[in-house]
């Protein structure tokens, strides 16, 4: 709570830019997703271990980890992702992580409201009402992509499995918030000068790319253009 009060305070200082400060709400925030990611990893070795088997039996196996398996996340991991936005680059295994726990919080949440109490009774969890569940569990989310995620992949350098973990939770998200999503974080570049240096460096690489491009080098310069609009798609 003080360090909430803090970190507002002091934003116009940009406090996550310090390596300690930055370390230790990592830290805050592995043990914040720790208890919720270790059911994921359990449901998902379930499942990945059922496969080998029948379809049936593998079937039934996965409707009862989803079943038992419900996640809710508290408010104040959010808070945190907020602080943190886009420095989450700086621990990428982090950043997939909370993509994994965000993305099983909101298929809960879905799965709430699509099965009712035929899947997970909603008292048993403290939730009052799973439509206003689902819609905070949206929100939340969508405020981590804006503010944390997307930000933060724009600055890795080109890592396929950090840009799917983050679609992997996007594809959950109705079409029209994804395209919102992709408006805003072009804007977040004119707010943030580190993000607007990343879009410059993605613009200018991907010219100088593009000029020596030839019939005879097309494919080694097809990969290196990839490479760049791994991290920066919408710039590329």
């Amino acid at each position: 709570y003080h360090a909430h009060m803090l970190f507002d305070r002091l934003s116009p200082l940009n406090p996550m830019e310090h390596i300690q400060i930055c370390e230790s709400l990592f830290r805050l925030i592995e043990k914040t997703i720790s208890s919720a990611y270790d059911v994921i990893r359990q449901a998902h070795h379930q499942n990945s271990g059922s496969s080998t088997g029948g379809s049936t039996d593998a079937m039934d196996v996965d409707n009862s980890s989803r079943r038992s398996s419900f996640i809710d996340l508290p408010k104040e991991l959010f808070q945190m992702l907020a602080c943190t936005g886009p420095y989450l680059y700086r621990d990428s295994i982090l950043l997939q992580k909370v993509c994994r726990v965000l993305r099983s919080y909101y298929f809960s949440a879905l799965e709430l409201v699509s099965h009712g109490d035929s899947a997970l009774n909603p008292q048993v969890h403290g939730i009052g009402n799973p439509h206003l569940h689902l819609k905070d569990a949206r929100l939340r989310v969508e405020d981590a992509l804006g503010a944390c995620l997307l930000p933060s992949l724009q600055l890795i350098p080109a890592n396929p499995a950090v840009g799917q973990e983050i679609w992997e939770l996007m594809s959950l998200l109705p079409y029209e918030v994804r395209y919102r999503l992709y408006g805003e974080w072009e804007k977040d570049d004119e707010r943030i000068p580190m993000l607007l240096a990343a879009r410059q460096t993605a613009k200018l690489d991907t010219r100088r790319i593009l000029k020596r491009l030839a019939k005879e080098n097309l494919k080694q310069l097809g990969r290196m253009v990839a490479k760049l609009a791994h991290a920066n798609p919408m710039t590329v």
